[in-house]
C-alpha cells in the first residue's frame, strides 16, 4: 500500500494564539509522537488580537509578532521531519463573530493586505476568493446559525475540540447540500487534550500552503478523528470525495 500523509489543518500556538496553552515547538512534538506528517498552523488573527500588540498601527511588527508561533513551530518541524504550514483562522469585524480558515497563503500574503479582517466575509470573498481558500471553522458553534456560504469555498464538518459544542452534523449537514463545497476536519488544538483528535489523510507528500490547497481542490484526500463522535458521519462525507470537483 502507498504511504498516506497524515495532517491536521486546525492548530493553534501559544505564542500568538492567546488561548493557546502549547508553544509552537511543543505543537510539533506532540504531533511528531502522534504519528503526523504534518500540521497546518492556524493562528488567530482578528482585531482582537492586533489591538492588544504595541505595534498595532504597524502592520509589519505586527505580523512579525504574529509568525512567531509559525516561525518556532516550523524550525522545530525541519528537525523532527514533521512539515509545518502557514494558514490562519481570521474573524471579520463584521456582521458577526464567525471564524473562517484560510489557506493557500504565504508571509508575503499577509504583508502585503494590512488589516484584512475589517471586512466582511463577502467583501474578503470577492477580494481573495480566486487567490485563497476559505473554510468556515467550527461554522455552528455556540449556537451560530448563520452560514455566508457565497463566501466559502468549503466547510470544516469535523471539529474535534472537546470543550465546545461545535453542532458537527449541522456542518456535516450543510456541505453535503452544496454540489461542490470541500469537507475539512481538524483538532482546533490548544491544549494537550486536543492534540491529534482529527485529521486529513493525503496520498502526496505536501510541503506547503499552496500544495494543500491544490490536493484538497483535486480531493485527494480522506478524512478521520478519534471516537470522541461515531465515525459515521465522517464516512458519510468521505463519499463526497469520490466525485470530481
Amino acid at each position: 500500500m502507498d504511504k498516506l500523509f497524515k495532517f491536521d489543518p486546525h492548530t493553534h500556538t501559544s505564542e500568538t494564539s492567546k488561548c493557546g496553552h502549547l508553544l509552537g515547538a511543543d505543537l510539533v512534538d506532540r504531533y511528531h509522537a502522534a504519528g503526523y506528517d504534518g500540521i497546518v498552523i492556524t493562528d488567530h488573527l482578528h482585531d482582537e488580537y492586533i489591538s492588544s500588540l504595541y505595534c498595532k498601527d504597524d502592520w509589519d511588527a505586527c505580523i512579525d509578532q504574529f509568525l512567531q508561533g509559525y516561525r518556532r513551530a516550523k524550525r522545530r518541524g525541519e528537525e523532527l521531519g514533521l512539515n509545518v504550514i502557514l494558514g490562519i483562522e481570521i474573524r471579520f469585524t463584521e456582521p458577526n463573530d464567525s471564524d473562517y480558515l484560510i489557506y493557500g497563503i504565504d508571509e508575503k500574503f499577509l504583508r502585503a493586505n494590512p488589516y484584512m479582517y475589517r471586512s466582511t466575509p463577502q467583501e474578503f470573498f470577492r477580494r481573495f476568493g480566486d487567490e485563497v481558500f476559505i473554510i468556515a471553522a467550527h461554522p455552528f458553534r455556540g449556537g451560530n446559525e448563520t452560514v455566508f456560504t457565497e463566501a466559502l469555498h468549503g466547510i470544516e464538518v469535523f471539529n474535534s475540540n472537546p470543550r465546545h459544542n461545535n453542532h458537527n452534523d449541522k456542518a456535516l449537514a450543510l456541505c453535503e447540500s452544496i454540489a461542490d463545497f470541500y469537507p475539512l476536519c481538524g483538532s482546533d488544538a490548544h491544549r494537550d487534550e486536543d492534540v491529534a483528535g482529527a485529521w486529513m489523510l493525503f496520498d502526496e507528500h505536501i510541503t506547503d500552503s499552496y500544495e494543500f490547497v491544490a490536493a484538497i481542490k483535486r480531493r485527494k484526500y480522506s478524512l478521520g478523528h478519534e471516537e470522541r463522535e461515531p465515525l459515521s458521519a465522517i464516512a458519510k462525507i468521505c463519499s463526497k470525495l469520490k466525485r470530481k470537483p
